[in-house]
């Protein structure tokens, strides 16, 4: 939990600076995609909200107001506050941001904010030292349990288990993952599902595919500068394991080198994000995310994902698809990898599109995360529960020193 809790602070920081320069599921991790995928039709940002969400033109106008003055209300609740409130979410059903607090000051300092308090038993640090302790129970993973973490809004610890995986181990951690809950009192809910995450896989364009030398095909983030002219952009960390690796873009012509050095492929409990180099004559790189045959937006900044936000991810396979987050900071276990911090969304996604952008806002889209996993009910086949995973961007520009290529919208 003390990664957590750094992680929140490299992340004001880093939004800070960005901002400045103007300028119940078993996880899937996504895999690399063997081969090209069919195009998808163009299609709008804006129209794959619309498509989505089943909302009008005008909701969807509406929908945005409310989530623009719910992250100002975050903002300001952060600086208001002296430790972290026990959960923070926006309510759809009254436009407003909610957040879980233990007193009636924080409640009034939140009234005041512009957001709305609900007052709940239990603190943050109550709930993360409980999500410690399960974390310590499941070491490096526990047959048929996919992840565990806070659960903001029931103001409690939530664990996801695969009921095609399930096994007597299941049970006895079950079990102990309850009587941990019992003696603090924390309710704990066990969300069950039949998928199992995996990792999927002229100018660097966020969502449109790059290749990492002959292993598969991947999707890109955002591009970022850096130290020494360095120029890049920002994927999935399953995607560049490699050292030195050449990466093609999407033409099949080198752009780079992906995971430069070897020091620049995070997969593992830290995280899920990689770093890909931009240093072959003739490319360069832009502050638009598109997807494969989408219209293309201009990233203007970098945001935290909230839960309840709406969200619309970019990648190679499956272009435009929308949603709304449903869980952040929570610790996925893929089977091949445990990793922390991850967020969950309601959005479609396929193979291939790992690493792709996650963006919000579309009048001025801002970078939220890099994809990392889904379920298998992708965007061809909405069969049982549709979930994907991303990753949220700050620690990767925090861990490298990397500002966000933005433009004005």
């Amino acid at each position: 939990m003390e990664r957590r809790f750094r992680k929140a602070a490299l992340w004001g920081a880093t939004v800070a600076a960005v901002m400045a320069a103007g300028g119940p599921l078993s996880p899937a991790r996504a895999v690399p995609q063997p081969g090209p995928m069919p195009h998808p039709s163009p299609r709008g940002m804006l129209d794959a909200m619309r498509r989505d969400l089943g909302l009008t033109a005008e909701q969807v106008r509406t929908r945005l107001a409310q989530e623009t003055d719910a992250h100002r209300a975050a903002a300001a609740v952060r600086r208001a506050l002296s430790t972290p409130p026990a959960g923070m979410w926006f309510d759809k059903a009254t436009g407003k941001l909610v957040v879980a607090v233990t007193g009636a000051v924080d409640a009034q300092r939140v009234r005041s904010a512009g957001a709305v308090p609900k007052t709940v038993p239990h603190s943050r640090a109550a709930l993360t030292a409980l999500v410690r302790q399960i974390a310590g129970r499941a070491g490096n993973g526990v047959p048929g349990v996919t992840g565990w973490g806070v659960d903001e809004r029931a103001n409690g610890v939530v664990v996801r288990v695969d009921r095609t995986r399930h096994t007597t181990g299941t049970d006895v951690f079950e079990k102990a993952v309850r009587d941990l809950a019992t003696r603090v009192k924390i309710p704990v809910t066990v969300e069950r599902s039949d998928q199992t995450p995996r990792q999927q896989q002229g100018t660097v364009v966020g969502g449109q595919r790059w290749m990492p030398g002959s292993e598969g095909i991947c999707s890109i983030g955002f591009t970022v500068t850096g130290p020494k002219d360095f120029q890049g952009f920002l994927t999935a960390g399953h995607c560049t394991l490699t050292p030195d690796q050449a990466a093609y873009g999407q033409d099949g012509t080198r752009m780079g080198t992906s995971n430069p050095g070897g020091k620049h492929s995070v997969n593992g409990r830290e995280g899920d994000f990689g770093l890909v180099g931009v240093d072959q004559p003739g490319w360069t790189v832009s502050a638009t995310v598109a997807g494969q045959g989408g219209t293309p937006v201009t990233v203007t900044g970098a945001q935290e994902g909230l839960a309840g936000m709406t969200i619309c991810r970019s990648g190679q396979s499956s272009g435009w698809h929308c949603g709304e987050i449903t869980r952040v900071d929570q610790t996925v276990d893929y089977g091949t990898a445990v990793i922390e911090g991850l967020s969950y969304t309601n959005a479609c996604s396929a193979a291939g599109d790992s690493g792709g952008s996650y963006v919000t806002q579309p009048n001025a889209p801002m970078a939220v995360g890099m994809h990392s996993g889904g379920g298998a009910a992708h965007c061809d086949n909405f069969g049982g529960d549709t979930i994907t995973i991303f990753q949220p961007i700050g620690e990767a520009l925090a861990k490298w020193n990397l500002r966000l290529k933005i433009g004005s919208p």
